[in-house]
This record gives structure tokens, C-alpha cells and sequence, in this order.
């Protein structure tokens, strides 16, 4: 696998942390975008720091976001793989709003992070890729985008859905300018995201899950650090469920 430059969003913590890192191992150069990167190079392995940079960015600021990829492109070069996992799942008590109780204000954020930041993100890495005839584009959706979800508000499994049929719209259109776009659908990992329903609520879930437990960020950016290898080059379009076997479609 030739080494890349990478970006990854919500690269703070949890998945895209555990992306980062394995993008890192894997010989990669990688840029964590996230609002809050205190401590962030900190928690990487110190024989991959070097070949790390966080930059401070919320992903819903589109200015922010070109300024750092510009930067970024400065350093080491345009970017040849973009991870968009950054995303919000609002609570209320450690419970989703039901479809009676979403509000606008819920709804624009949502949609803002979990969607609007993947096209402008997608929207301003793709050309450069499409220029070097490369590119690896991992968007994270969700399990909450593929089937019901006992746990997920309405906001968010709208906003993951969307992600999915993105992707595949993407997948389809820049395929044949070597640059491949795909999914990676996590269940229920063990992330402060998921933290918020209560331990109660991760329980009962983990009791559902046929591998008897709930899944770690580790093992999702294991399979985020895959698809962006040079030999994937045929998984295109492509929804990974990583889930335990929670969801078999």
C-alpha cells in the first residue's frame, strides 16, 4: 500500500481516533480534523506522531474546513483519503427525540454535521483526487441508516440514510476516476456517543448482539483502514455493516 495523506473528521475521539490511528500504522499521513484537539496527538502511538497533524476545524464551516485542507495541502499535498465520520446525535435525557418532538434547531444541526459537512468535504477533496486518478472516500453511516433502530431519533437515522444514498451517488459518478466511495455502518460501539443512552440502555442492547457484547472503536477503524487500501479498489458502493451480527441484511 503507498503511502497517502488522509483526513479524518471528529478525529478527537472514538472512531475517528481509532480511524486515525490505523490509517497512522498503516504508513499513512493523517490530519484529524476536529473543534476540540487538545490532547489529540497525545493519545496516538508515539511511533506514528510524526506522520500526524491536528487541525482545529468545525466541519460546518465550510471556510474553516477549505482553509484547513489548504493548509494541509501545503504540507504533504492534497488529500487522496477522506474519512467523514464526524457526527451528533442529540439527547434529551439520554433519549432521542421522537418525530413529534424534533425541532428545527435539532434538525439543521443534524443534518448540518451529518450530512451537509460530507458533500462540502467530499466536494472539496474530490478534485484533487480526480486530478492523480486516486482517491478513498469512507463515509460513516450507521446501523440507525440501515434498519429500524430502538435507540436512534428520527434526525439521525434521516441524516445516516442520506449518507448512504450520497455515497452510492458518489461511488458511481467518480468510479472511473480511480476514486472509490464507501460506507462503514457501525452498531453499537463503544464511544461517548453511544455512552449518552446510559448503561442501562447498552446493556439491553449488548444482549441482542449474537457476539454478546458491544463493539469497539478499534475493530471499526480496522475496517475503515481497509477500504482505503490500494488494492480495494473493487469495493465501490459498498456498505460494510459492522455490527456483530446485530443486522444480517
Amino acid at each position: 500500500m503507498s503511502p497517502r495523506v488522509a483526513v479524518v473528521t471528529g478525529a478527537a475521539r472514538g472512531i475517528g481516533l481509532a480511524a486515525a490511528a490505523a490509517l497512522l500504522e498503516a504508513g499513512h499521513r493523517v490530519a484529524l480534523l476536529d473543534r476540540d484537539i487538545d490532547g489529540v496527538p497525545a493519545a496516538l502511538p508515539a511511533r506514528v506522531r510524526e506522520r500526524a497533524v491536528a487541525i482545529r476545524a468545525d466541519v460546518t464551516d465550510k471556510a474553516a474546513v477549505r482553509a484547513a485542507l489548504e493548509s494541509l495541502a501545503g504540507r504533504w499535498g492534497a488529500a487522496e483519503i477522506l474519512v467523514n465520520n464526524a457526527g451528533v446525535s442529540p439527547k434529551i435525557d439520554g433519549r432521542s427525540a421522537g418525530i413529534l418532538e424534533v425541532t428545527d434547531a435539532e434538525f439543521d444541526l443534524v443534518m448540518d454535521v451529518n450530512l451537509r459537512a460530507v458533500v462540502h468535504l467530499c466536494q472539496l477533496c474530490i478534485p484533487a483526487m480526480r486530478e492523480r486518478g486516486f482517491g478513498r472516500i469512507v463515509n460513516i453511516a450507521s446501523l440507525a441508516g440501515r434498519t429500524r433502530s430502538v435507540v436512534s431519533g428520527a434526525t439521525y437515522m434521516a441524516s445516516k440514510a442520506a449518507v448512504i444514498g450520497l455515497s452510492r451517488s458518489i461511488a458511481t459518478e467518480m468510479a472511473r476516476h480511480g476514486i472509490t466511495t464507501n460506507c462503514v455502518a457501525p452498531g453499537r460501539i463503544l464511544t461517548e456517543m453511544a455512552m449518552q443512552a446510559g448503561p442501562e440502555v447498552n446493556a439491553r442492547y449488548a444482549q441482542a448482539i449474537p457476539v454478546g457484547r458491544l463493539g469497539t472503536p478499534d475493530e471499526v477503524g480496522a475496517a475503515i483502514a481497509f477500504l482505503c487500501r490500494d488494492d480495494a479498489g473493487f469495493i465501490n458502493g459498498a456498505v460494510l455493516d459492522i455490527n456483530g451480527g446485530f443486522y444480517m441484511p
